[in-house]
């Protein structure tokens, strides 16, 4: 079983880290909250102190969970923590696109029918490639997380990567998205000519993003990273829906300077593919409705072609 904690809050108990909320999701996750008799209360966490109440609070929770089920939970709660405090650390919104990219470059290797690819850090081996030029900085940022956290457990590349992608996009604004840990990492280099091209055209992207297992409302989603960095779509330090906005006003069009610059071509074709148009529309109009389909996607990407530690 792999162990998925959103980390909403926490508090520091006797011995470990006890989350104030699991947060569950469609895709994975684990509701720590019970009732009680005809009064249906959820069990609180919300002032866990040290002595009774402590005891009184994992006594509960062990009527509800079984025992390893607890002790996992609270393992997998405690580690992601610790990996999380480490990687802010070091990050910040200046170094957020590059991280995201990071994520990206390692993940969207992954193809369905060769079954190869995915979130498995074998970017740390592919950083001399043309297409990752430029991501050794992103990856020297985490290298200094990474060595902290090893000394207390070793963490596989692929884990830090995607969740260091999660905290760049909450840093600048985004969503919190919730990490399942448990990734390992590959010892092999992934096929190249993997990555989506930057030349691509709509149709071709589709295609493209097809084959690794996403849909075209997941293309779109995707791309809505592309709000983060220096590709001239709104704030580069804010995760927001400013690129589906600046997508449909199309400035490349303008002969006012510096907006032809705008975007990517893979970015432009977009907004000339009709089924595309309808996502971009509906994000630039409703941020949340981005916010939680980006949440998705991003989860799937960074799980799909995976490799997990299987669990004793």
């Amino acid at each position: 079983m792999r162990n998925t904690v959103g980390v909403d809050s926490w508090l520091l108990t006797t011995n470990f880290y006890f989350p104030l909320k699991f947060t569950p999701t469609s895709h994975f996750g684990i509701r720590a909250s019970s009732t009680t008799n005809a009064s249906n209360e959820s069990v609180s966490c919300k002032s866990l102190s040290c002595g009774r109440r402590s005891l009184l609070s994992m006594t509960t929770l062990s009527l509800v969970m079984p025992c390893d089920t607890v002790n996992n939970t609270l393992a997998a709660a405690d580690e992601s923590f610790r990996l999380r405090e480490e990687i802010r650390k070091v990050l910040s919104k200046g170094k957020a696109a590059g991280v995201l990219r990071l994520v990206f470059h390692d993940a969207g290797t992954f193809e369905i029918d060769e079954k190869v690819g995915g979130m498995n850090g074998s970017i740390v081996f592919e950083l001399d490639r043309p297409e990752n030029k430029g991501l050794k900085k992103s990856l020297k940022i985490l290298e200094k997380a990474k060595s902290q956290i090893d000394l207390v457990q070793p963490v596989s590349w692929a884990d830090i990567i995607a969740l260091a992608g999660a905290e760049a996009v909450s840093l600048c604004g985004g969503p919190s998205i919730p990490i399942q840990l448990g990734r390992i990492d590959s010892l092999l280099l992934d096929p190249e000519g993997q990555l989506p091209e930057e030349s691509l055209d709509a149709t071709s992207l589709k295609q493209c993003f097809e084959r690794k297992g996403f849909s075209t409302q997941e293309l779109v989603a995707l791309s809505g990273a592309h709000t983060l960095g220096s590709k001239g779509f709104g704030n580069p330090i804010v995760f927001d829906n400013a690129y589906f906005k600046i997508l449909m006003e199309k400035p490349w069009l303008s002969s006012a300077g510096m907006t032809s610059m705008v975007g990517l071509p893979s970015d432009r074709a977009l907004v000339e593919d009709d089924e595309c148009v309808r996502w971009i529309s509906k994000y630039a109009e409703d941020q949340s409705l981005f916010f939680e389909d980006f949440k998705n996607a991003y989860t799937k990407l960074v799980d799909t072609g995976a490799t997990w530690k299987k669990s004793l």
